[in-house]
């Protein structure tokens, strides 16, 4: 069974968050997308990595507690790949540099030091205020440099860059209608939290609350099994984590979670939808990304 690297987390349960969340133009999905309200559908919006990129991406495992920029990246990549796949993004997939986001969110929650950690609304503000860059700009991912970066921030010649990449829209989910809104209209979402689990997925794929840590991860599908929810996690700690069973072509570094796991996670308040476009607009799923043609 897997165990994981509980000492390689890095979500900080900052109550700074909730002010920082205010200044976002619309706080909640709720205030952003009111229309979008409502939608429900199963939807296996990871699937956009592998139809784009052949194969879902080879992410390295984190080197310290740098989870917040992993989470945000993986969002951030997937969004991408959404977008190609729907004609809305003609530039080539670029993998995106975690190291700078990390460096640019503690900088903005104000935590620059030699500590390790970060929150979700200090890093999707980041996304959206600074941007982000290539993972090509930098290299392989190094978790020194994620450690200099985040201890006294990321260079101004990096900076410059990510302007060019800015993220269009952040804004909390609260709730799970608001997060089945937010992924039957394409928008991955990801954030931190405080709930842990076990490290063997069941015969489903899913893995049962156990313990606690401070984790953030993406949210990258939604489904239902016996009438309830299911949401799709995706982590950092490398391939095969955690172990067991993998159901719906899931990645081998994701596991499932039940609708009351995922409403625990959101109650913290620093889960985020991410869109490429100032707003969040509806969408419709592609069948290949449903159970209507699964592929």
């Amino acid at each position: 069974m897997s165990t994981p690297p509980l000492h390689l987390c890095g979500w900080i349960d900052d109550p700074n968050r909730h002010a920082l969340a205010a200044t976002l133009p619309n706080p909640t999905f709720s205030q952003a997308a009111p229309h979008l309200l409502g939608a429900v559908q199963d939807v296996f919006l990871y699937k956009a990595w592998k139809q784009v990129l052949g194969q879902y991406p080879d992410y390295p495992a984190q080197q310290i507690g740098d989870c917040t920029s992993f989470g945000s990246g993986h969002a951030v990549d997937l969004l991408q790949c959404v977008e190609i796949a729907l004609g809305n993004q003609p530039l080539a997939y670029k993998e995106t540099c975690t190291e700078a986001i990390y460096g640019m969110g503690r900088e903005i929650s104000g935590t620059l030091g030699n500590f390790d950690g970060c929150y979700g609304v200090a890093v999707a503000k980041a996304l959206t205020d600074w941007g982000a860059v290539p993972r090509e700009l930098v290299g392989t991912y190094s978790g020194q440099r994620a450690k200099q970066w985040g201890r006294t921030g990321v260079p101004a010649d990096i900076k410059t860059t990510a302007a060019s990449y800015k993220l269009g829209a952040a804004t909390l989910v609260t709730t799970l209608d608001e997060l089945d809104a937010a992924l039957a209209n394409l928008y991955p979402c990801a954030g931190g939290f405080s709930q842990g689990f076990t490290m063997h997925r069941d015969a489903d794929g899913v893995c049962r609350q156990s313990g606690r840590w401070g984790h953030e991860q993406a949210c990258v599908g939604r489904r239902t099994k016996n009438n309830r929810r299911q949401y799709l996690l995706v982590q950092s700690w490398g391939d095969g984590v955690p172990d067991g069973p993998q159901t719906d072509d899931q990645p081998s570094w994701s596991f499932w979670i039940d609708e009351d796991s995922m409403a625990s996670i959101l109650s913290q308040q620093d889960f985020l939808a991410f869109s490429k476009f100032p707003g969040f607009e509806r969408r419709p799923v592609p069948p290949q990304w449903s159970y209507e043609e699964f592929i």
